[in-house]
């Protein structure tokens, strides 16, 4: 009987970026895949994101995901849940729909199955998180979010849908000299409503987020420094209804609605500067862990179980003293399954001894 109650025990890729064909097995702890930068070490983190989020982390479409020799690509992923194996199946060609299976059997609504099997993945280009524009803030929340709430993804996507027809019809208002104000209203109403859920639910999110986050940074990376995250959203000083009645014709002017959730931001801070602005690389580095480490916390919390947890190339730019204790606590029963990717096999060996790691399987892809 597994000792793990929820685990990946295989994966098996065909055509999926740089692997034509690739099966492996995992162990239910800790997994080390390691070899030469460029050998697909991130890709099959990719894979497995992939398996439980039916897309990929770092490919923004699915057409950039296939070989790129080839029209299609599929996953075979096999599931530990609760000592009960689950064959997860997901086939893409192109120019058609995308299908998953579940133990043979389709899924017909997608959006259904995610958060079936939770994942948080850490890789370098989540500095972007920290750096970057508003909307990679807003996925960090969406991310979380629609892993345990299918009543948020199911209005983030009447949102984004509306969202994308009512700034259609400003445009054609504006080329055409029109305006329908009564036809405006049809759409305000639904853009309205699904705004206002998704606004509540980001508060009570972040209400349970920060103090999860603060205590992560704090404890585990023994930080001094005081930091803070700040919710800003256009509806913490106005009702949508107030907001969208007074952007109308601003709205007009820009052809687009400027208003609404798909603004909100989430302001960084430390000591009451902006992260991005004063922070080290390794303090940023830190801060963008617990960020990714209280996003684990909350979704065992929310959804009773440990979700997977996969880094990718998390220990440059920190200190031995900080990779010391992240391997102390991802090696505790505090996690699930992990899966962690070095190009060092040597510096992993003696981390797996130092710390008596009994549980794990060292994957190495070689080099090219």
């Amino acid at each position: 009987m597994s000792g793990n109650p929820f685990h990946i025990q295989q994966i098996k890729l065909t055509n999926y970026k740089n692997y034509g064909f690739k099966v492996i097995d995992f162990a239910e702890k800790l997994n080390f895949i390691v070899g030469n930068n460029g050998i697909g070490k991130t890709n099959l983190l990719d894979a497995i994101y992939y398996s439980c989020l039916t897309k990929s982390y770092l490919s923004s479409s699915d057409l950039m995901v296939p070989n790129f020799t080839d029209s299609f690509f599929r996953i075979e992923t096999i599931f530990c849940l609760n000592n009960d194996n689950q064959l997860l199946e997901i086939k893409y060609l192109k120019q058609e729909k995308k299908e998953v299976f579940v133990n043979k059997a389709k899924i017909e609504k997608q959006a259904a199955f995610i958060g079936k099997f939770p994942c948080v993945i850490i890789t370098p280009d989540d500095n972007q998180l920290i750096l970057g524009v508003s909307e990679l803030r807003r996925k960090f929340m969406d991310a979380t979010l629609c892993q345990f709430s299918a009543e948020y993804m199911s209005s983030l996507i009447v949102y984004n849908k509306i969202l994308t027809q009512r700034n259609a019809l400003l445009k054609s208002f504006y080329e055409n000299r029109t305006f329908d104000k009564n036809l405006l209203d049809v759409y305000n109403e639904k853009l309205i409503s699904a705004g206002k859920l998704i606004f509540e639910y980001r508060k009570t999110f972040l209400a349970k987020f920060i103090p999860i986050f603060k205590s992560i940074y704090k404890q585990i990376f023994d930080g001094t420094e005081e930091i803070s995250i700040i919710y800003d959203s256009d509806l913490l000083t106005k009702d949508f209804e107030q907001l969208i009645a007074e952007s109308q014709e601003q709205d007009r002017s820009a052809q687009r609605t400027t208003k609404g959730t798909h603004l909100d931001d989430l302001i960084f801070e430390l000591n009451n500067f902006p992260v991005k602005k004063i922070g080290s690389q390794g303090q940023q580095k830190t801060f963008l862990l617990s960020l990714k480490l209280a996003q684990y916390e909350l979704l065992k919390s929310e959804k009773q179980m440990k979700p997977l947890l996969l880094l990718d190339d998390i220990f440059d730019k920190l200190d031995a003293n900080r990779i010391a204790k992240i391997f102390q606590l991802i090696n505790s029963d505090h996690f699930g399954q992990v899966f962690i990717t070095d190009t060092d096999e040597i510096t992993i060996n003696a981390l797996i001894t130092d710390n008596q790691i009994t549980n794990y399987k060292i994957i190495n892809l070689g080099s090219i």
